[in-house]
């Protein structure tokens, strides 16, 4: 029995539900799952037609009280609203949400009704990058220690797509986007242990400054108290407690120095007890390349032990770690050629810290839209790669002021690059997708791409058997 989940349905089941934005990543159709199931009916309202979203109609094919606007919003659907469930990249300034918030309606979230309806303590991470990483860390150490572990948010899984499966033993932990957090802004939610990976430049065709998305990101501590814990980088100058208000305990992380709360030294990652320090995990147990890596899972780790895992099940846990999908991922390798899938590298500053993660020669898969980003960090690290392959868009003109390496060669799209690729790559080399850029344009999303190349290197797999 889950009383928290009783009353929630209790308090909605004669209300008129309309979902904004069904999307094609799982937190739309988590959404209309959640409510359909316990026999309330929804509206569901999308700017993209039923072709482009044929996937996820499919999911909810099965249902009868389900009702659809595509391809448009209809200022009567939102009239007719009691609740909003509003997609976390659906701005609260949206001319269709203030209508039905002016005419009365409930605005919410998936993130809202879940922490509404969780029986357990949750655990969060948000941050720039590594937060998919990390969490997918978290998560392998959370399942070392019980099958009953759990893991949703922005990383494409909806938390309401396994709510009934919790009780109050459940270990569950969230990737949360700043979209996310801002939507909880305000609400009653508490996270039992949160941590900020980093804050890097990103969205700021979004957001008008630093400080902005700053404020969206620290939204992870509101109503924490000293039961609470919070894990910073360590001298980070935008993610301290100067800037960052919070009841939480604080800790700190960090690669390379040993006064934070976590760090490497030679071989092992330890804890600091004081003026004492316990190991946390050795390092051989790491099996991901790229310092990048070291620095999440040294975060995940961290997070757990403070969520009072012990060091057995978080070795087992990080041994068992693969990686997620999309961010640095061992594709296959192909006549003595690897490829690495770092679709979701949407910033050049990950792009940078992807490549510096080789010592192999690097043949360099980058290009996209644009987001208002700054491509300086470019000029530092595009000499590295032996050749540098683009695909087209806004933010590959702006990469391009800023390569200095003479390799350079454009591609309509991905595919013709492939078929381009047997002529660039030999033995030894590594393909790194890593595009630094956003994916629209030629794609729907970053995992859309992600999936394109994966689908690409397993037809070049196959031809090879």
């Amino acid at each position: 029995m889950n009383a928290k989940l009783d009353k929630y349905i209790e308090k909605i089941r004669d209300k008129k539900i309309l979902i904004q934005g069904l999307g094609l990543n799982g937190g739309g159709v988590g959404t209309a799952l959640f409510f359909l199931k316990t026999g309330i009916p929804v509206f569901i309202t999308d700017l993209k037609s039923e072709i482009e979203l044929e996937d996820s109609l499919k999911k909810l094919s099965g249902y009868k009280n389900v009702r659809y606007t595509l391809g448009c919003h209809k200022e009567e659907d939102f009239l007719n609203a009691d609740i909003v469930v509003k997609g976390p990249g659906v701005p609260p300034t949206n001319k269709f949400i203030r209508l039905a918030e002016d005419n009365g309606a409930v605005i919410t979230s998936d993130m809202e009704i879940f922490f509404n309806i969780a029986p357990c303590d949750i655990f969060g991470i948000t941050g720039s990058k590594g937060k998919s990483s990390t969490v997918s860390c978290v998560y392998s150490i959370f399942k070392s220690k019980s099958a009953n572990s759990f893991l949703g948010g922005n990383i494409t899984i909806s938390p309401l797509s396994f709510y009934n499966e919790l009780n109050k033993e459940s270990l569950v932990i969230l990737e949360l986007s700043s979209w996310q957090l801002r939507d909880l802004q305000g609400k009653d939610f508490k996270l039992k242990g949160a941590a900020i990976t980093n804050l890097m430049r990103d969205h700021q065709n979004y957001y008008k400054n630093m400080t902005d998305y700053l404020n969206d990101k620290k939204i992870i501590t509101n109503n924490q108290t000293s039961d609470n814990f919070l894990i910073l980088p360590y001298g980070d100058v935008f993610l301290n407690t100067e800037n960052i208000e919070t009841q939480a305990d604080v800790y700190y992380y960090s690669k390379d120095c040993e006064d934070a709360s976590f760090f490497y030294d030679k071989n092992a990652a330890y804890k600091k007890n004081g003026n004492s320090r316990e190991i946390l995990f050795d390092a051989a147990k790491i099996s991901i390349p790229g310092e990048h890596t070291k620095s999440n899972i040294l975060l995940a780790a961290g997070f757990c032990a403070l969520a009072g895992i012990e060091r057995k099940f978080i070795e087992r846990g990080i041994e068992n770690f693969r990686g997620a999908p999309f961010r640095m991922e061992f594709v296959g390798e192909i006549d003595g050629v690897k490829y690495i899938n770092d679709a979701t590298a949407t910033i050049p500053d990950a792009s940078a810290v992807a490549i510096r993660s080789f010592k192999e020669p690097i043949v360099w898969i980058a290009g996209g839209s644009d987001k208002n980003l700054d491509f300086s960090v470019i000029e530092e690290i595009s000499d590295i790669p032996k050749a540098i392959l683009l695909l087209p868009g806004d933010g590959t003109q702006k990469m391009k002021k800023f390569i200095k390496n003479p390799n350079i060669s454009e591609f309509s799209d991905l595919e013709t690059l492939f078929s381009t690729l047997k002529n660039i790559v030999k033995s030894g080399d590594v393909v790194l997708f890593s595009p630094g850029c956003t994916s629209f344009g030629l794609f729907q999303n970053e995992f859309h791409r992600g999936r394109v190349f994966n689908d690409l290197v397993k037809k070049m797999i196959d031809k090879t058997k």
